[in-house]
């Protein structure tokens, strides 16, 4: 879920805007020579409680590790290792202020030291852990080194009492702890999974081991926290479905799908550059699902354990992707066809129509394929930041297809009601992610790919496509001579050139799906 996906990198303008010279000085009125600045009085320290919020930053854009390119792609800057650094350069530079300015003494004092010896060690950590290693001799030694520092000042400030009263003052939530470790000696395999606090204390430590990376060091461990996650969320749905009704059981079924895509990530870490961009976005989208949904916020929070425990915010909203001509016109006909599709089948739902439920769920599984083929055809940061919304049985768009499938074949209204309203908030996560060719922004309520473009600054030519069969419904039937056929997905896709493909292609973020993305 790209909430509003997904994440991620947001690179930050440190640069102040110019003054308005439309408004000069008033040059009537100097500045009293007699009153020279006292160049004696540095300028006072910055709040802790900022600093904080600006290391929770760097925290978000640490998850799932690092990453660079050489190459630009639709305006998401070239890695979140300039963001990480920036961030602790700002940190770093504001603690030696506060440190000059006198606020901290005694071992309060000895603990910011120590936090800024660290930092000192993260900010050369990250350049090396893009960089192959640089002098900490290999790729897996630098990100465990920037790992073990980053959560080393996590807990220096938190285990001090001066330092955490200072990071929370005036409401604030600074140097927020990331989601623990297991304890020393408890794994995956000897966890407690009873529930979904249980199993997401086991997430919580795929989380924690995400910062800074995948490496030869670490794979084993988090392959095997996700594989729990997995087997023993399927499990606790299995044996209790009451708990996992309507839109809830969606959620945990994506939530079981974008876990399996996580494998996937684990195995491209050291080969894809994107593979830390697309873990990042994945691994907080899943936290959002989880958070953002009542009754899975509630049982992830039972008997003293908080699993799926959330990162803190990031500082600047993610930037959105600036689509492409094909990239246009494929998010036209996503969220066209992801209305019209969820209409029909709430207008089918509980009827005795089996040729039209039949002619459904042949152009759900039709739709589900071109969508997850086109997301596959883009490859690099494009990929990596929608994945879990639209790659097949490991995505939102899985979730959302199989269960309106089942639902129909079941006669299961409410349960297809929740899949439409999942299809929809899907599409309409992504297309608030993404920016088409011409400017403006996409319809998120559109039938048509006229309507979805209405708002976009200046329409697109008209993708050809070929006609939808007509629904045996005449209800479903009156609607879909207002619809996208699922067949114009494809057409947006056979409208790419070559270039359009590949790593090369359309370059290579958050409420997101169901909430929108906030990530780092």
């Amino acid at each position: 879920m790209a909430h509003g996906r997904h994440a991620p990198h947001h690179h930050h303008d440190h640069n102040p805007p110019p003054g308005d010279p439309g408004t000069p000085a008033d040059p009537g009125t100097p500045a009293d020579p007699g009153t020279p600045a006292d160049p004696g009085t540095p300028a006072a320290a910055p709040d802790f409680a900022v600093l904080g919020a600006t290391f929770n930053d760097a925290t978000r854009a640490l998850v799932g590790g690092l990453w660079q390119n050489a190459v630009e792609e639709g305006g998401q800057g070239n890695g979140s290792v300039f963001r990480y650094v920036s961030d602790l350069q700002s940190v770093q530079t504001g603690l030696q202020a506060e440190v000059t300015a006198g606020q901290f003494t005694g071992p309060t004092l000895a603990n910011v030291q120590t936090v800024l010896q660290d930092i000192t060690t993260a900010i050369s950590a990250a350049t090396a852990s893009v960089n192959g290693g640089g002098t900490f001799g290999s790729v897996a030694a630098a990100e465990t080194a920037l790992h073990d520092s980053h959560v080393a000042i996590l807990g220096i400030v938190n285990g001090d009492p001066n330092l955490t009263a200072l990071a929370t003052a005036n409401g604030g939530n600074g140097f927020l702890a990331a989601p623990p470790a297991l304890t020393d000696g408890v794994t995956a395999a000897t966890a407690p999974h009873a529930n979904l606090a249980e199993i997401g204390a086991i997430f919580n430590d795929v989380a924690n081991h995400l910062l800074g990376g995948v490496n030869a060091d670490n794979k084993a461990v988090i392959t095997n926290d996700v594989n729990a996650v997995i087997t023993d969320l399927q499990q606790l749905v299995a044996d209790q479905p009451l708990l996992f009704g309507g839109l809830t059981g969606v959620h945990a079924d994506a939530v079981i799908r974008q876990m399996q895509l996580e494998l996937t990530y684990i195995n491209q870490a050291g080969v894809s550059p994107d593979a830390g961009r697309a873990s990042n976005d994945n691994i907080l989208d899943i936290i959002d699902i989880v958070q953002g949904d009542t009754n899975l916020a509630n049982m992830a929070s039972q008997g003293g354990i908080a699993g799926f425990s959330p990162f803190g915010d990031s500082l600047n909203p993610t930037p959105k992707y600036l689509d492409n001509d094909a990239q246009t016109n494929f998010w036209a006909n996503f969220i066209a066809q992801s209305n019209s599709l969820g209409q029909q089948a709430n207008q089918l739902a509980g009827t005795d129509n089996a040729g039209a439920i039949t002619t459904l769920i042949n152009d759900l599984h039709s739709f589900q394929k071109t969508v997850t083929n086109f997301d596959a055809a883009q490859g690099g940061i494009f990929e990596a930041r929608f994945d879990n919304e639209l790659l097949g049985d490991t995505s939102t768009l899985g979730a959302e297809v199989s269960k309106m499938i089942e639902g129909l074949q079941t006669g299961n209204v409410a349960l297809v009601a929740a899949a439409a309203d999942q299809m929809h908030a899907n599409s309409a996560d992504v297309g608030g992610n993404n920016v088409p060719v011409t400017g403006g922004t996409y319809n998120a309520d559109g039938l048509t790919v006229a309507d979805v473009l209405s708002t976009a600054t200046a329409p697109l030519p008209a993708v050809v496509a070929a006609p939808a069969a007509a629904p045996a419904a005449p209800a479903v039937a009156a609607n879909a001579a207002t619809s996208a056929p699922a067949s114009s997905v494809a057409a947006a896709a056979d409208h790419h050139s070559a270039d359009d493909f590949g790593a090369g292609g359309p370059h290579h973020v958050e409420q997101h799906h169901h909430f929108e993305h906030v990530w780092g």
